[in-house]
């Protein structure tokens, strides 16, 4: 017998839109069989069932891979049977920029820049980075270039990534072996 039951993935065509599905079980902090749905490259549905049968043996195990493929190609089903119904549900659905950020690979946090800053004695870095941003609002107002959107800072204490949104500002910190040109492409794409 394995550690983990193995996790299933397929794209599903509906109404001229591929949506790709994947369903993992997930051990900690609770035992749950997790199916996300991303459309367009953006996680537009997700269902988190808890499993809590426990598995000592072969059929314990096998139990809990049949309940992923039944939790995945009921999901499949559903969204080819009801393909205008799930398009609609899942395109009122507004993804928020911190969680946008937050899924690419390499970034360890996302923070709202301005949430830090009405704390009593913000960190450093919170208030070095609206002072970046305001410089950039300054560059924005005398140029013929275009608004920057997004900036890179490499330091001694990390990596980090100034992105904003409708004026918010935000601080992506990263992981210290992500490669900030992958990371700051994928900010840019979404």
């Amino acid at each position: 017998m394995a550690g983990i039951p193995n996790g299933r993935s397929s794209s599903v065509r509906a109404l001229d839109k591929t949506f790709i599905l994947q369903t993992e079980f997930r051990a900690a902090p609770k035992p749950a069989i997790v199916t996300s749905v991303t459309l367009d490259g953006q996680t537009v549905h997700k269902i988190e069932r808890s499993y809590s049968r426990p598995w000592q043996s072969e059929d314990d195990f096998d139990a809990a891979e049949a309940a992923i493929i039944s939790q995945h190609t009921g999901l499949e089903k559903k969204i080819r049977s009801n393909g205008s119904d799930f398009i609609k549900q899942t395109s009122t659905i507004k993804i928020s920029k911190v969680d946008r950020l937050g899924v690419i690979p390499g970034v360890s946090y996302v923070t709202a820049i301005d949430e830090k800053l009405a704390a009593d004695n913000p960190p450093p870095i919170y208030v070095q980075s609206k002072l970046i941003l305001d410089i950039a609002d300054a560059v924005n107002r005398s140029s013929r270039n275009g608004a920057f959107r997004i900036a890179a800072i490499v330091g001694d204490q990390g990596k980090y990534i100034l992105d904003r949104e409708e004026n918010r500002g935000y601080l992506v910190s990263l992981k210290p072996d992500a490669e900030i040109g992958r990371v700051l492409k994928e900010a840019m794409e979404g």
